[in-house]
């Protein structure tokens, strides 16, 4: 093994020498970017195949047995199995969300270890194709920028190009998920990338653009399917209320995440907290359907008018009055899917808040409009909402503005509804700043002092 290090390392080290003498530095980075937005996109890929199959044939089971009861217990099994390799696999040495990804960028030179290239995947995989309510964002995030730390440690690149291939990953994953290569580099630029340097940029373009292409090759099907309503200016007072809305929950959002995930982060992971935070879970899943899974299909059926899919399978059918069942499911996905995408994560399954802000979101755009068209006053273009929530409570979750307005406009299509998308995401994200100082992503940061808080920053700006 020692022979095979040291022949290994020479080879290694015969090979840089080559390269710098035949490859400019730059050419080479580029080459590489579009490696790892190759590999990224096959890890996005064969997540959406894999958890988009399983979810099906478990709404299916739903729809046979007219129940879901059965399903109800699903996540409970995949949140298991992601414990137990978590624990027994990986040894308690697999960090979840995006906040690691940012630890290792300020505090270990971009170095991330080697089983997060695939550790993610497995995990994720069980967690959210069983059912677990969270989305494969964060994990494919983390998998894209595990393969570009670890390729550049491996051709033994400076803590600046490291860096800049962890980010190509990061943004190729998000470019892969939803076919959107600009919000996958403003997504690395905002969050990741504290201190940006205008030559990151083209390595980013490669990259999330030879992600998109590759998604779009392997997996033809569309994020959202539904025609573009053109919007009007006598909705503009209509968006900023929804803008006010959205702000409002993103800050309750936010604040039962970190609440949640704060009391679980005290305990160890074990079968305790397995079932301590599994089988709420399943309640809250037998209770309210739509809560199982990342929950985009829900998205796309109100999108394209399908209201039914809300109640479905649902006790609030017996109300008998149709309005108000769909009001008080929507109300309860609101109040609850962050809820249930903390116990998720703090039970041991893997997934971040990405896919539910932009569920809850969606709901809440929905169910502004559906409310104001059952006033004989006003008409309202439902879909032009469902959008704009999305972006809004993706916004003020993340403090991510930018990625949340070319995001949607990317995923539905065009930017038809631009101008909408700025006035929501703005009012939300200005709003959710008020109560809330600092994203999810970057409040443990903070809070170690690893990154100065906006006070700080403001006291330097003045002196």
């Amino acid at each position: 093994m020692t022979n095979y290090r040291k022949n290994s390392g020479r080879l290694l080290i015969k090979l840089e020498q080559l390269r710098t003498k035949y490859v400019r530095h730059r050419n080479f980075i580029i080459l590489i970017s579009f490696i790892i937005g190759v590999l990224s996109a096959l890890a996005a890929v064969f997540l959406k195949i894999l958890v988009g199959f399983v979810e099906h044939q478990a709404y299916r089971l739903n729809t046979f047995m007219d129940s879901n009861w059965l399903t109800a217990l699903f996540p409970l099994i995949g949140v298991g199995i992601s414990l137990i390799l978590l624990k027994r696999i990986f040894q308690g040495r697999l960090s979840r969300g995006v906040g690691f990804i940012l630890n290792a960028i300020l505090t270990e030179k971009s170095r991330i270890g080697i089983q997060h290239t695939f550790g993610h995947i497995l995990t994720s995989a069980v967690t959210v194709a069983m059912g677990g309510s969270v989305g494969l964002e964060a994990p494919i995030v983390a998998t894209g920028s595990a393969i570009g730390s670890n390729t550049a440690r491996d051709l033994r690149l400076s803590h600046r190009d490291t860096t800049l291939l962890l980010a190509c990953g990061a943004a190729s994953g998000i470019a892969a998920v939803f076919n959107s290569p600009i919000s996958g580099i403003i997504f690395a630029l905002e969050v990741l990338l504290l201190d940006f340097n205008i030559p990151f940029f083209i390595p980013l373009l490669i990259s999330t653009a030879t992600a998109t292409v590759v998604s779009q090759v392997l997996y033809a099907e569309k994020f959202f399917v539904y025609n573009i309503v053109a919007w009007d200016i006598s909705s503009i007072p209509f968006y900023i209320m929804l803008g006010i809305g959205c702000g409002l929950v993103s800050v309750y959002t936010t604040n039962i995440v970190e609440y949640i995930e704060g009391r679980f982060s005290k305990m160890p992971l074990n079968t305790r907290t397995w079932l301590k935070g599994g089988l709420p879970l399943c309640l809250l899943i037998f209770i309210i359907p739509p809560l199982y899974g990342e929950g985009y299909s829900l998205v796309t059926a109100l999108l394209n008018g399908q209201t039914s899919q809300l109640t479905s399978h649902s006790i609030l059918n017996q109300l008998g009055n149709v309005h108000i069942a769909i009001i008080g499911m929507c109300i309860l996905i609101i109040l609850f899917k962050s809820v249930s995408a903390a116990l998720t994560v703090g039970a041991g399954g893997n997934g971040g808040i990405f896919a539910p802000s932009l569920i809850i979101g969606g709901v809440s755009g929905f169910l502004f409009s559906y409310i104001v068209n059952l006033t004989p006053y006003f008409n309202i273009k439902s879909q032009n909402f469902i959008v704009a929530g999305m972006a809004g409570v993706l916004a003020g979750v993340m403090h991510a503005p930018l990625t949340a307005i070319f995001l949607l406009a990317e995923i539905t299509g065009g930017y038809t509804l631009f101008i909408p998308l700025m006035i929501v995401t703005a009012i939300s994200y200005f709003m959710t700043r008020k109560y809330v100082k600092h994203s999810i992503y970057h409040k443990s940061l903070v809070e170690k002092k690893i990154i100065a808080s906006d006070e700080e920053n403001n006291n330097e700006d003045q002196i």
